[in-house]
């Protein structure tokens, strides 16, 4: 050990941290280097002991080191290189915030997502926003549960016999459903998404839910109902608390265009992906329906949930929007409007409701 040579890695981490402080990858080669040749240990008894000096003494947040580590680390996975010194930092172009947040969203959203989300940010895509919106829609799924802390009740083993013909699906802890598109998707996707499923516990029908989500972050089924080339502005609301026990899955405040001199349109949802509970709250959806100017029920695009629902809707203003299980090339599962929707006419104490209850979310007060 050389404390010449430590000492010249910390000047040059002192001039990076000065002035060329996004150059994260190359910050962690120089921590990365500190730790594999020990240099560490001749100014502490650790090695975290000696990041915590050296963020001190530079003024920057610990966090924000281990992050530049673990972030090129993972970048270095994804590219398939085993030493981190062997990467090229002028052509690494996302964020240790973005690999942080990839990091979290591969290990529960569908493997077809991710590999998606991964070949973008190779290529350089600025992933932030998609990746949070992904993380914020398949983090329910974990149940709160991390990696380090998961609890489980029973074991339930998935078969591993990767040669099968056809996978089973688990639809509940005891039960399981036969997954019908297995033939139009990669075979090891599908098992990736069932070790997922078995690791944290999750029925194929809390996906399906959050692959409905996943699919209605788009604005295009927003400018077809509204006839339109585009929104011009939309906000999705997922989650909307209208009352003490009244929700509605997703609301959709939209601008249809830059002309229009009217309040924004509320544009509702109802996921449903079980029908035994869809046959009890019926009366139910039909009250959060007239909060909206326009409503729909989301659905898988499966026949037995379209015969149902349509029966549901006909004659009334409420549409349908099946999701299938396929993506497109916005990382989003594809979707078609099988019935579009009629305008409701709101009550003025209902609008002042609704506008109430929207005001209240978007300030952070619910």
């Amino acid at each position: 050990m050389n404390i010449y040579q430590l000492e010249q890695i910390e000047l040059e981490f002192e001039i990076l941290i000065q002035k060329d402080r996004r150059n994260w990858l190359r910050v962690a080669k120089l921590l990365d280097k500190i730790e594999s040749t020990h240099l560490y240990k001749l100014r502490a008894r650790s090695f975290t002991e000696y990041v915590k000096d050296l963020s001190r003494k530079n003024g920057i947040n610990i966090s924000t080191l281990w992050r530049a580590r673990s972030g090129a680390k993972l970048y270095a996975e994804l590219l398939g290189i085993n030493d981190v010194e062997d990467m090229d930092e002028a052509h690494v172009k996302t964020t240790p915030e973005q690999l942080e947040t990839f990091s979290k969203v591969r290990t529960i959203a569908p493997q077809r997502i991710v590999d998606e989300v991964k070949e973008k940010m190779i290529s350089g895509e600025n992933m932030r926003h998609e990746l949070r919106e992904l993380w914020n829609i398949y983090r329910p799924l974990k149940g709160g549960k991390t990696e380090r802390g998961r609890k489980k009740t029973e074991e339930h083993t998935v078969v591993k016999d990767k040669l099968k013909s056809q996978f089973v699906v688990p639809y509940q802890l005891t039960d399981s459903n036969k997954n019908d598109h297995v033939k139009t998707n990669s075979l090891d996707k599908y098992w990736e998404d069932l070790k997922k499923m078995e690791k944290y516990q999750v029925s194929s029908e809390n996906v399906a839910r959050a692959n409905i989500i996943n699919a209605l972050r788009s604005e295009q089924w927003l400018a077809r109902t509204y006839a339109e080339d585009f929104t011009f502005k939309h906000e999705h609301l997922i989650s909307f608390r209208l009352g003490a026990y009244t929700e509605i899955d997703i609301l959709s405040l939209c601008k249809p265009n830059k002309i229009t001199k009217e309040r924004p349109q509320f544009v509702g949802i109802e996921v449903v992906t079980n029908l035994d509970d869809f046959k009890k709250n019926k009366l139910k959806i039909e009250q959060k329906s007239q909060y909206c100017d326009h409503f729909y029920i989301g659905i898988p695009l499966n026949q037995s949930f379209i015969d149902e629902i349509t029966s549901f809707c006909e004659a009334k203003s409420i549409g349908i929007i099946c999701v299938s299980d396929q993506l497109n090339e916005d990382s989003k599962h594809d979707w078609k409007i099988l019935k579009k929707t009629t305008k409701n006419t709101l009550t003025p104490q209902n609008e002042y409701i609704i506008m109430q209850k929207c005001m209240e979310r978007l300030l952070g007060w619910t």
